[in-house]
């Protein structure tokens, strides 16, 4: 007998976590491959999974995997969920579950430090309720690229229309619709969830890419490589702040979607606040005096104090601070090659074991310069946490390099 996924099942794994339930499934069927599944389950889910179906706690490991061998059909769920585990991102999870479930359970999968077995999580936050697994596929689309923060182009007073009245699958598949009907792009956007917390609107679209194909044996199978694009509303829509690949096509549906809230055509421009010039070149002394606190690892300035005034990057591999070098350097020159803000094309500082680039953005007409940095590589803590110490430590307000423009 084979086990076969309902229409219900097949679209939550398949639609909603990208879940290749075909191929599970085969996996699941061949009876060599379940055995070898079994033997290499670690320790903490083959123990849950145990406990889950009313296997004897004190069997040992070798009688533990006999008897899940008997539950064969029962045990899709988890190869499913394994599955759904694969390439996302630790801190998803650990979010997800912290939010979800109890200390008591959580423990259950600590492995040392903060490490936690990322199978046995999420085979709690499925036991517990499949829409987690859910918030964790979204938390990881959230996670995979910067945000680019847009501001309204102009002030506006409050509609009459509420926002999550507009803000729901139903009413933004309308404008999505209308969009690729209008461009007669051959392509479909799905909004395929609108998450809030009480504060922001998370509006999650999957829409078609480029033409593309798969293998199937000999066979092609023709359609779509998928983009996730991530709309950020503030609850007044006054700011969004935008997650896709494509520049443009994710900006004119945030513009349509507040031209359909406001009443009147509206877009979004790209933010920037300035900054104190005073306050960054502070905080540049401060990287070359103060070298342990925010290490200075790279950093890429025009005009140098060598001949010609040509490009000069300085670099360290080990990740510690350059200042020393730009220091030698500034001795050996007489000039301080970071003395002109506008000369400093970009910089690289060591922080939470990671390279956090950081590009200056000087005003033409003001000692004021927009700061921005690479948000990418950083979790959402580390992005809050990196944004807070430059407001903080360093009275500047930093924007992630991402940006959006509208074709």
């Amino acid at each position: 007998m084979t086990f076969a996924l309902d229409d219900v099942g097949k679209d939550y794994w398949g639609n909603r976590l990208e879940v290749n339930t075909e191929l599970v499934l085969q996996r699941q069927a061949d009876h060599v491959h379940f055995m070898r599944w079994v033997d290499r389950l670690p320790q903490r889910p083959r123990v849950l999974a145990a406990q889950h179906l009313g296997v004897a706690a004190d069997l040992g490991v070798k009688k533990t995997r006999e008897a899940l061998l008997e539950h064969k059909d029962d045990l899709v769920a988890m190869m499913l969920v394994e599955a759904a585990t694969a390439g996302k991102r630790t801190y998803a999870i650990n979010e997800v579950a912290k939010a979800r479930l109890s200390a008591e359970a959580v423990e259950q999968c600590w492995v040392s430090g903060e490490k936690y077995d990322r199978l046995a999580l999420m085979w709690l936050l499925y036991i517990d309720d499949p829409a987690n697994l859910e918030l964790v596929f979204r938390l990881h689309q959230v996670q995979k690229k910067g945000f680019a923060r847009m501001v309204l182009d102009k002030a506006l007073a409050p509609p009459t229309t509420k926002v999550w009245d507009l803000l729901t699958p139903k009413s933004l598949q309308v404008i999505l619709d209308a969009y690729e009907e209008e461009k007669r792009s051959l392509r479909q956007s799905h909004c395929a969830a609108v998450l809030t917390d009480g504060g922001n609107f998370q509006v999650f679209v999957k829409r078609d890419l480029r033409p593309s194909f798969v293998a199937h044996g000999r066979d092609n199978v023709f359609g779509w490589d998928p983009e996730w694009i991530v709309l950020d509303f503030e609850p007044d829509l006054r700011r969004v702040y935008i997650c896709s690949v494509s520049p443009d096509v994710p900006l004119h549906l945030a513009n349509r979607i507040a031209t359909a809230y406001f009443g009147e055509k509206v877009w979004y421009d790209n933010e920037s606040l300035y900054s104190s010039g005073d306050h960054v070149r502070a905080f540049v002394e401060s990287l070359m005096q103060e070298p342990e606190r925010l290490p200075l690892v790279e950093v890429t300035v025009a005009n140098s104090p060598l001949d010609g005034g040509v490009q000069l990057r300085i670099k360290d591999p080990g990740k510690q601070s350059v200042a020393p070098a730009i220091l030698h350097l500034q001795a050996l020159a007489g000039t301080n090659p970071l003395g002109e803000l506008s000369d400093i094309e970009s910089m690289k500082v060591h922080k939470f074991k990671k390279l956090v680039k950081l590009i200056l953005e000087p005003s033409e007409s003001t000692d004021e310069v927009v700061v921005r940095y690479s948000d990418q590589p950083l979790s959402g803590k580390e992005r809050r946490e990196f944004e807070q110490l430059m407001e903080h430590e360093y009275a500047i307000t930093v924007l992630s390099t991402e940006k959006r423009y509208a074709t």
